[in-house]
């Protein structure tokens, strides 16, 4: 079988980093700033200054990774999937991704507090989780592809060696 490779170029993965990084980070601050802290007001206490600029930021870089998202469906899991490589994973980027997604969507649209509560935390959950999925997908990638390309090297040495005892 002939080797394919499903890496995603250097200049793509940095920016996709980036962003992912940025939206996280964002996240994480903002729900920080969401649930612990306040500062005394004019009127008793109210919510942090940076609560929703954080938030901004957060929703800007979160259109950057749907972006980046997109792009990775469309090369690498089209690619992955029909080499039935690290499906498992895959699939679990994938659902995670698009929980964010639909979940950010329905946080802006929702108007019960009680539900909007409950994806709140479910969004922050999910997206706290997100680093160690992709963290372990790439390692496991990683190391895959060490494997099946000392498996070819191993190949091409084994047929140098026939090719040189026939002649």
């Amino acid at each position: 079988m002939a080797y394919i490779d499903v890496r995603i170029p250097q200049t793509y993965r940095r920016l996709m980093y980036a962003a992912l990084a940025v939206s996280w980070v964002t996240g994480v601050v903002f729900f920080i700033l969401s649930r612990f802290i306040t500062v005394e007001g004019e009127f008793g206490p109210e919510k942090h200054p940076w609560q929703f600029p954080t938030l901004m930021i957060h929703g800007a870089a979160a259109f950057l990774v749907m972006m980046a998202y997109g792009a990775v469906l469309m090369n690498h899991v089209s690619v992955t999937w029909r080499l039935k490589r690290l499906r498992g994973f895959g699939i679990t980027l994938v659902a995670v991704l698009l929980f964010q997604i639909i979940s950010a969507y329905l946080l802006y649209y929702l108007s019960s507090d009680e539900i909007r509560g409950l994806f709140a935390n479910l969004h922050a959950l999910v997206g706290l989780s997100f680093p160690l999925i992709l963290s372990i997908h790439i390692i496991t990638g990683r190391r895959e592809r060490a494997e099946m390309q000392a498996q070819l090297e191993a190949r091409r040495v084994a047929r140098k060696q026939e090719q040189a005892q026939a002649a």
